[in-house]
């Protein structure tokens, strides 16, 4: 998940629970207890996951935790994602005794059979993870009733659904995430129920087969909505102007979705966007990168690798000052690397492999102090390696290969204390400092 995930953290989960030793003050109700141990005889536990569920106190049990005066249970957090065996079984209706229940985790397991259809009766569940839990089928759409949810995750590729009307009931939703599950019956139709949901701040549908867009909206309700993953979609058409309308994004992922034309002129303007992939999409392009560049002042992320990009790297560049990986490999990008490189401070990875670069490396390229990766091979870069680059003291991988460079490797290089890859080959280097250490370049 997401940098922006919501922490639920169980003992902060709200100012109700009892944790630690003060569960020993509190003793739950005895019904509630019942239907725990009921549950539990439903459920095939070959690592004794469970072991604790025995005694009259059920709020030390392990993965539960109560109200602190009433002892209610509140949370039921049983996932599996340490690599133990995982919970099978069934899920009892006994669970759905549990009316105070708030939290619930099952997510990594491996339950046989559909989603039951009880856990609509959990009025007061405002956390729900059914990931990867097993779980197959048709999701059932009274999840919908469901108020008070705020995090919503089913994402399992043995899932199913046939429309998502049933979501727009989920008014208090902040997070959903549906990766996997197949909703290639949707078309375009899948953005108007999350539409109505004015608080929605996370949207994971990663590989689900999505088909398609509406492109025009009555109007556009994501207010709050921050992070946006389609990635591994196939939508065979363009990206809608709307969704560059959204001002509060802050992360998107539409990568290897079979994206056409060119990249709308507003996502230059989003003023909190951050983190952009739009790679692995043949089809798209941008004719207007200088004006990306000049807006892009907070993005920490950029990867339109693997698309139809063309044109010049702007001397603008130098103004995405924030820039931490910055990926336009295999595209069309002709002309120099603008001096303006140097600017970006903060970078950690580029690579710009796999274009038609012309030039001299710029001396400037030894001011990024930050830089773990660099990767120019596979372009018509000429002229020397400049000296300056014996700066980049964190420097692992330094790949060259496949150009026009000639002179001798510089001795800085050998100050490159942490480089573990260095490929220089097939070039016009002659023979000079050759460095110490695990690696041989490859000179040509």
């Amino acid at each position: 998940m997401e940098t922006f995930q919501f922490l639920w953290i169980i003992c902060l989960l709200s100012a109700e629970l009892i944790c630690g030793e003060v569960a020993q003050l509190v003793h739950c109700n005895a019904a509630e207890r019942e239907a725990l141990l009921d549950l539990k005889m439903g459920l095939n536990d070959s690592w004794s996951r469970l072991s604790s569920w025995h005694g009259t106190n059920c709020c030390q049990w392990s993965g539960i935790a109560c109200h602190n005066t009433t002892g209610a249970v509140l949370v039921v957090d049983l996932p599996n994602s340490s690599g133990r065996q995982p919970l099978g079984g069934e899920i009892r209706p006994s669970l759905a005794k549990l009316k105070s229940l708030k939290h619930l985790d099952l997510s990594g397991n491996n339950f046989a059979g559909k989603i039951p259809h009880f856990l609509s009766s959990l009025e007061n569940l405002q956390y729900l993870n059914l990931s990867y839990a097993g779980f197959s089928g048709a999701i059932p759409p009274n999840l919908g009733n469901l108020s008070s949810l705020q995090f919503l995750d089913v994402s399992y590729w043995g899932l199913t659904v046939d429309n998502l009307e049933w979501l727009s009931g989920l008014l208090s939703l902040k997070y959903l995430a549906m990766n996997s599950v197949h909703l290639s019956k949707l078309g375009g139709e899948w953005i108007e129920p999350l539409n109505k949901l004015p608080l929605l701040s996370e949207l994971h549908l990663e590989y689900c087969g999505l088909s398609g867009f509406s492109y025009s909206l009555p109007s556009l309700n994501f207010t709050s909505l921050k992070v946006l993953n389609l990635q591994g979609s196939l939508f065979k058409a363009k990206l809608p102007t709307w969704l560059a309308n959204i001002s509060s994004l802050v992360s998107v992922d539409i990568g290897n979705s079979w994206l056409t034309g060119r990249i709308p002129l507003g996502f230059g303007e989003l003023p909190n966007l951050q983190s952009l992939k739009l790679n692995y999409n043949l089809k798209l392009s941008a004719s207007c990168f200088q004006l990306f560049a000049r807006s892009w002042k907070k993005i920490q992320i950029l990867d339109l690798s693997i698309t139809g990009l063309h044109g010049r790297l702007p001397t603008l560049l130098g103004n995405m000052t924030s820039l931490i990986h910055f990926d336009l490999h295999f595209n069309y990008i002709d002309g120099g690397i603008p001096s303006s490189i140097g600017k970006l401070s903060n970078l950690q990875y580029i690579d710009l492999s796999l274009n038609n670069l012309t030039g001299s490396l710029p001396d400037s390229i030894g001011h990024l102090k930050n830089l773990v990766e660099l990767r120019l091979n596979s372009n018509l870069l000429q002229g020397s390696i400049p000296s300056s680059i014996g700066n980049l003291q964190r420097l692992t991988t330094l790949t060259l290969a496949s150009n026009k460079l000639n002179g001798t490797l510089p001795a800085s290089i050998g100050l490159l204390s942490e480089l573990s890859s260095l490929d220089v080959s097939l070039n016009k280097l002659t023979d000079g400092f050759m460095p110490s250490g695990s690696f041989l370049p490859f000179l040509a």
